[in-house]
């Protein structure tokens, strides 16, 4: 299998770029992001795109894959499952949508450049397209302002995700502040 390099992005920027799409729908100041509604809003937001809910016996979609995005068709196809269990708030199929949103954002609306790695070159975790898509559903389901100063049990609570998502964040946050001290100490 040939990985794909991505345009590198710092997880600070997938924050700004997660952060300016709250700002554009007016939930900067809400812990809860619609994710299912924002991807019914996609098609009149971003033209062309389109979205399919497949029923889980489809095999349009490879067996294990819960969801994709075909970027070059600009169709969102989700596991009918999945989509039930957003729509009912549960965080790990919500983290799926928002991830999905984050490939289509980052490399269709803003146009990160995307290639094929032949060299199978060891890529930095900013280079590589699952780490964008992850960091940036993070960042939109559980914004940094917003959560920085709540435990994993309130973070999953509040933006309604999943515990261990609401921990890897937790953990992330952390580090960041642990840094930004760091250096401003050095200062």
């Amino acid at each position: 299998m040939i990985d794909y390099i991505v345009q590198p992005c710092s997880r600070q920027g997938l924050r700004n770029y997660a952060l300016q799409i709250r700002r554009n729908l007016h939930l900067e100041n809400e812990c809860y992001f619609p994710v299912v509604e924002f991807l019914e809003m996609m098609p009149e937001l971003f033209p062309p795109f389109t979205y399919k809910i497949l029923e889980d016996s489809d095999t349009e979609l490879p067996r294990g894959v819960h969801a994709d995005i075909d970027i070059v068709n600009h169709c969102m196809r989700i596991k009918e499952s999945v989509y039930d269990k957003a729509c009912a708030g549960k965080g790990r199929d919500r983290f799926t949508i928002a991830h999905e949103h984050g490939h289509y954002l980052t490399l269709v609306v803003s146009g990160f450049k995307l290639q094929r790695n032949f060299d199978k070159k060891e890529l930095k975790p900013y280079e590589k397209p699952e780490w964008h898509a992850n960091a940036f559903a993070a960042e939109v389901l559980m914004p940094f302002h917003l959560v920085k100063d709540m435990s994993p049990k309130e973070i999953a609570k509040a933006c309604g995700v999943s515990r261990q998502a609401a921990e890897i964040q937790y953990r992330i946050i952390r580090n960041t502040s642990r840094a930004s001290r760091s250096a401003s100490r050095l200062l």
